[in-house]
């Protein structure tokens, strides 16, 4: 699983993280489970790359989480089997979910793809 992981870890945010990381490990991965809390890592601490760095991509997975139950919603509102793919698209969205909250657990940079470079409000 860690080579997975490795695929979408950014190495040169990853070196940033001090050995504060370990101290912020639970307030990293809430706003993955609960999206609208992004600024919770850095609120916690502003001068954490560890806590900036995932508030900026927990910020990025609001908006990915928000386009991805939008069109689920949509298509459970279809007949089959429009509302099929909307049930696959919720479950492609848990294991989403699943795969960032370890990934922080863990210390990785994850970047989320295409839309993870776009947004750094957190400096």
């Amino acid at each position: 699983m860690d080579s997975l992981f490795d695929k979408f870890n950014d190495d040169e945010e990853q070196v940033k993280f001090g050995s504060d990381m370990r101290n912020y490990e639970l307030y990293v991965i809430i706003p993955y489970i609960v999206p609208i809390l992004f600024w919770l890592p850095f609120a916690i601490d502003k001068n954490s790359d560890f806590c900036k760095f995932h508030s900026n991509q927990s910020l990025c997975w609001l908006i990915l989480f928000s386009i991805l139950e939008a069109i689920s919603g949509i298509l459970l509102m279809l007949d089959p089997p429009f509302n099929f793919v909307g049930t696959l698209l919720n479950l492609f969205t848990i294991a989403l979910i699943a795969f960032l909250v370890i990934g922080a657990w863990k210390g990785y940079a994850l970047k989320i793809p295409v839309i993870g470079n776009l947004l750094k409000p957190f400096k």
